[in-house]
């Protein structure tokens, strides 16, 4: 059994299918910045974001390896994947049961939505401060603040933020993105992942109701949740170096012109199954919110970051001149992998905290 064929047997039947039929046709046109809406509520309906909200190991695992079977194809889904993952995620794990009448929702992919905690998770590291700010209004809180990329938004989802409030705590709501307090711009271009939803978001004295509060204790929430925030985005990054494992053996000239390149893709799916076993172990200690388990959670993202980072540019070296060329898949590859190494928690930020230690 070939080891990419390994690393995602627990991927529903359907999620395949999709890929490979809806998908990958389409693969020029999401790169391009279409944002792939029918797909994602597609792979939804297979119930790949609905796997983990039951909390267990196997939950994370089968999200993961979901994530990971549409990333061999297509980064900018796979990350769109691992932000309705993570809505998910904080529904289903929050302390306050208003916003979970979404999560059936959202779990299926008939609505869709982001994540708006990258600043957060770069503010509890003490990088920059958190960017909304509330007060309390009535029987709720008053929001103002800007959060400069948010993904996976379109008029009408749903998106979590953390809030500081004047005496130190921080609460975490649950926001509608597209409505005149909470409006959104696509005032940047990057160069990939351009199909995937992200905009900035501008929070102008938006109203946050008690039955949207995920918890009034972000804090102590954060711990809780960051473990599996971190180990979901694994998919991400172990697909794509499969995926360029897979465009590596597809190209039979090259492979024989770079035999003697120092990573081929055997190397590369044997590292990939290696770090997917070792993703198996950590899902298991999820719920610790020790700093330990979070710095060996964070080790790993790293590990996978450098995988898809050298995978992507063996496949480059690979295709010489021809990945060169614009619209070449290599190209595009190496592109992708840039951004698994710079998303919240970016490498920068995992070495940081590795750095300072328990």
């Amino acid at each position: 059994m070939a080891a990419s064929a390994r690393i995602v047997e627990s991927a529903p039947p359907d999620v395949a299918g999709i890929v490979r039929e809806r998908l990958r046709p389409r693969l020029a046109a999401i790169d391009a910045g279409e944002y792939p809406a029918d797909i994602l509520r597609a792979l939804g309906a297979t119930g790949a974001y609905g796997h983990h909200a039951d909390g267990t190991a196997a939950g994370l695992l089968a999200a993961i390896d979901a994530m990971t079977e549409a990333g061999q194809a297509c980064l900018s889904t796979a990350f769109c994947m691992w932000c309705q993952d993570a809505l998910v995620w904080y529904l289903a794990r929050g302390d306050e049961a208003g916003p979970r009448r979404h999560l059936a929702a959202l779990a299926s992919g008939a609505a869709l939505g982001g994540t708006g905690l990258s600043n957060p998770m770069k503010a509890f590291s003490g990088i920059e401060p958190l960017a909304l700010q509330g007060e309390r209004a009535g029987s709720g809180y008053r929001v103002r603040g800007r959060l400069p990329w948010v993904s996976n938004l379109g008029p009408g989802h749903r998106f979590a933020g953390i809030l500081a409030l004047p005496d130190g705590r921080r609460v975490m709501g649950l926001f509608e993105a597209g409505t005149d307090a909470v409006s959104i711009a696509a005032n940047a271009r990057f160069v990939a992942l351009e199909g995937t939803g992200t905009y900035t978001v501008m929070v102008r004295d938006a109203h946050l109701s008690e039955a949207d509060v995920i918890t009034h204790d972000a804090a102590a929430f954060v711990p809780r949740i960051r473990n599996g925030f971190v180990l979901l985005q694994t998919g991400m990054g172990l697909g794509l170096a499969l995926g360029a494992a897979a465009l590596m053996r597809a190209d039979a000239r090259g492979r024989t012109n770079a035999a003697f390149l120092p990573l081929g893709p055997e190397a590369i799916e044997a590292r990939a199954d290696a770090l997917r076993a070792r993703v198996g172990a950590a899902a298991e200690a999820h719920a610790a919110t020790d700093r330990a388990t979070f710095l060996e959670t964070l080790r790993l993202r790293l590990d996978v970051s450098w995988l898809a980072l050298e995978a992507a540019q063996s496949a480059m070296l690979q295709a010489g001149a021809r990945g060169y060329l614009e619209g070449a898949e290599a190209f595009r590859r190496l592109r992708e992998a840039q951004f698994v190494a710079i998303v919240t928690p970016s490498v920068k930020h995992i070495t940081t905290e590795l750095a300072r230690g328990a």
